[in-house]
């Protein structure tokens, strides 16, 4: 008996060496497809303090919630001037941009000595309104009128107190220019110690209702002469308005020029990535703008005001919903 029993395992052990054979590549296709590899990106933010840094943190999980494959960490940066340089060295992926900080890295400017060219842009984030306001009981009435008098710009070399020094030069404007940080900034309009302030940011930004809680204040308006020729001078200036009721105390539109926050990517990331990603973002933005209302804002078609070129990626998507991106703004390796 014991060696009938014997012989019977004896035969049985091809059929189960030949059942496990065939069983091993389904179990392995089977753990393969439950874990594909994971692509990983780096994405430069800014200051963990700024809108910026939560802009991209945002993009980052809205992105990796869409996109199961898709693992994105996002760096906190000295803000987004710095992330032009190590995006141009293909240290990072993806990185809060602006479009004066392309302009500046484009034409060795500022932050860097070198022209900068291994960025592209992708996605607007918001715009950056120029805000000029003064008193309501103030002799100023145009920008003109800010010739000598005590002007908040914000801090020393900081974006918006460049862009404004930028935009008096380029209008024959010479105030007295007043650096201080932005919060320094409006408790000296509150308390009456400058003539006006500009600050480039967007709307509405809580420091003024911070000082129009304080102080009656109005808006100074450029002309449309004046919008177009800082428009000009710097293709990073967009003439556009502020919105009427933007504020509580704002009872009409306002002319003057913004800037757009954007965000840029590597020129190495792939065409059929850069679509994914952007079409993605744009099929759930209302989820973005709920928790950045900032986004509002902005739009596909301000893909047209861009400085930096788009990657080819990301005009594929935006041609296939209609925005006619010129041909000169497509990326195209030299």
């Amino acid at each position: 008996m014991e060696k009938k029993k014997f012989r019977k395992c004896i035969y049985l052990i091809p059929i189960l060496l030949m059942a496990f054979s065939l069983a091993l590549p389904f179990a392995w296709k089977s753990e393969a497809a439950a874990a594909p590899e994971k692509i990983r990106l780096s994405m430069g933010g800014a200051s963990t303090g700024t809108w910026i840094y939560m802009f991209c943190a945002l993009l980052s999980e809205t992105w990796k919630k869409y996109i199961p494959d898709l693992d994105i960490t996002v760096l906190a940066t000295p803000g987004t001037t710095a992330n032009y340089i190590p995006m141009d060295k293909g240290e990072l992926d993806l990185a809060g941009a602006s479009t004066s900080g392309d302009f500046y890295a484009m034409n060795g400017m500022y932050f860097t000595k070198d022209k900068l060219s291994n960025f592209c842009s992708i996605l607007p984030a918001t715009k950056g309104f120029n805000q000029a306001f003064t008193y309501v009981d103030s002799p100023i009435k145009a920008w003109k009128d800010l010739e000598g008098k005590r002007l908040c710009v914000g801090a020393r070399g900081s974006p918006t107190s460049i862009i404004q020094e930028e935009i008096c030069k380029v209008l024959g404007i010479k105030p007295k220019f007043i650096f201080s940080t932005p919060s320094e900034a409006i408790e000296m309009v509150k308390d009456r110690r400058v003539d006006a302030m500009i600050y480039g940011v967007g709307a509405p930004w809580g420091g003024l209702m911070d000082i129009a809680a304080v102080q009656k204040v109005r808006f100074l308006p450029m002309t449309p002469e004046e919008q177009k020729k800082v428009h000009a001078a710097y293709p990073y200036q967009v003439p556009d308005v502020i919105p009427a009721k933007t504020y509580a105390f704002q009872t009409e539109d306002i002319p003057t020029t913004m800037g757009f926050q954007t965000v840029n990517a590597r020129p190495g990331l792939t065409d059929d990535l850069v679509y994914k990603l952007i079409k993605v973002i744009w099929a759930h933005w209302d989820e973005v703008v709920k928790a950045a209302p900032a986004a509002k804002w902005v739009k596909p078609q301000d893909m047209v005001n861009m400085v930096a070129p788009i990657h080819p990626g990301a005009v594929k998507y935006y041609r296939e919903i209609g925005v006619a991106i010129p041909d000169h703004l497509v990326w195209k390796k030299k």
